[in-house]
């Protein structure tokens, strides 16, 4: 595809030229801007209108200080950088005037420009490119390789260029946390602009809580394990953790690579409960709290404040959520939808329900419903954390291991659970993991890993911590 439009290109391209030199019928009532050229020299003047190259790019910076913007070639993958001026113009899709400050990074653009003097003629933003703003969950399969945006499946370039306010990374540096602008043509993503990054969230003194939920708001929702860093957006938001019928809430405020810490042994107290009235279709349907089967025929008591909440059936989508009890006494509806991939015979296990059951409580509910906690970014299930000398140092007959060789001596934390001291490894399975790196006085960073189910060992090594200023 992008050969064919690159030959237009060099047509469009090659009239243009023609039309800046001789008078032919259809071009001289033309209003783009003509090449020109010096017969005898091959010099281009550097005038407004003047160009001897058109390409199709990426744009990666902009520098305003020295008047430069630096362009990815969508088709060699090459990146070069042109000089604006008071001369340049630019453009959007609708060929409408736009200013400089209206081009972000990671657009793609359609360009004129003089070769020999890198000076930029002209900046179109191409009608051609996709653009997926607030990307949240970015999340690509085990070989990085593709991404699913609205619905759809898009490759990732071989060149793509990720983009942070503080200059360029890699596609590891990505976070489920942040929130992206995606763009690219053809299917094919070109360029990842990350608009909120991401921090980082420690529980102090949070053995009461273990084992029990913390939410930072409407992105995360984790099970609370011993000496957590997890990795939360940008932004001010409440954070609340809850177990054992305690729980607690407070506001945070977090900027990108920022460590917040927040005592949790102030929200220990005696133990609330509430009870909740389920209403569950089908009948038959299987409810499992906090990983426990629970029989839903009667009023279940619950502690307050977050629990998972499971529920499944045959033949039917199974339904997972979080869930906050506040009151005592709430109502919850749990309604499956069919699967329409499950087979016949799951279905015709399962009959459907002629009218909708109305349990009848002994008093009246003092609460509407249940919060349902609908994240953006689902966790996946934390297992219990192996102590880190055993990590280091076993290697089981037959299984292969994740190695963190680089940086030595530092903190390492998978998917926020600490696991030891760099260098360290873990049991090698397939999924994506977020392995974060801390050193006291150093900048925090974390990294996406996608592990394939390769029967080999793998090994990171991953850039020095940068000291804190």
């Amino acid at each position: 595809m992008l050969k064919a439009k690159s030959e237009k290109r060099i047509e469009k391209a090659a009239l243009l030229m023609l039309c800046g030199g001789l008078l032919i019928s259809g071009c001289a009532q033309t209003d783009t801007p003509k090449p020109v050229e010096s017969q005898e020299t091959g010099f281009v003047p550097a005038l407004a209108g003047n160009f001897d190259s058109i390409d199709t790019a990426l744009v990666v910076s902009k520098d305003l200080q020295n008047n430069t913007i630096t362009f990815l070639n969508l088709e060699l993958g090459k990146k070069y950088t042109l000089n604006f001026d008071g001369a340049t113009s630019y453009a959007d899709k609708y060929s409408q005037p736009i200013s400089l400050a209206q081009v972000d990074t990671g657009a793609m653009a359609e360009v004129t420009f003089v070769h020999g003097r890198k000076r930029l003629n002209t900046l179109k933003l191409s009608p051609e490119a996709f653009v997926f703003e607030n990307v949240k969950g970015f999340a690509p399969d085990a070989k990085g390789r593709n991404i699913s945006l609205g619905g759809e499946l898009y490759s990732l370039s071989k060149d793509l260029v990720v983009m942070t306010d503080t200059g360029e990374g890699e596609l590891m540096d990505i976070n489920g946390m942040d929130r992206l602008r995606v763009t690219g043509m053809d299917h094919t993503v070109y360029g990842i602009f990350v608009e909120e990054g991401h921090g980082y969230l420690r529980l102090v003194n949070s053995d009461y809580f273990v084992g029990g939920w913390v939410q930072a708001g409407d992105r995360l929702v984790s099970q609370i394990q011993p000496d957590m860093l997890l990795a939360v957006p940008e932004g001010t938001y409440p954070v609340t953790v809850s177990h054992k019928g305690s729980s607690g809430t407070e506001n945070i405020s977090v900027k990108e690579g920022q460590e917040i810490s927040i005592d949790v042994s102030k929200w220990v107290s005696e133990p609330e409960y509430g009870s909740i009235i389920f209403t569950v279709i089908p009948e038959e349907a299987r409810v499992y709290i906090d990983g426990e089967k629970t029989d839903t025929s009667d009023k279940v008591k619950l502690s307050y404040g977050i629990h998972q909440m499971v529920a499944a059936a045959d033949g039917y989508i199974t339904v997972s959520r979080y869930i906050k009890v506040g009151s005592e006494l709430a109502n919850l509806n749990i309604i499956l939808e069919k699967d329409p991939n499950a087979s016949a015979s799951e279905n015709s296990t399962v009959s459907e329900p002629t009218s909708t059951p109305t349990p009848v409580p002994t008093e009246e509910p003092r609460g509407n419903t249940v919060e349902m906690i609908d994240v953006e970014t689902e966790p996946t299930p934390t297992p219990t954390p192996v102590p880190a000398s055993d990590i280091k140092d076993a290697v089981s007959v037959g299984q292969y291991r994740v190695y963190i060789d680089a940086p030595e001596d530092v903190e390492v934390y998978k998917d926020g659970i600490y696991i030891g001291i760099s260098p360290i490894s873990f049991l090698r399975e397939a999924g994506s993991y977020v392995i974060t790196l801390r050193r006291s006085g150093y900048q925090t960073r974390s990294y996406t890993i996608n592990v394939g189910a390769e029967e080999s060992d793998l090994n990171y090594s991953f850039s020095e911590l940068d000291p804190i200023d």
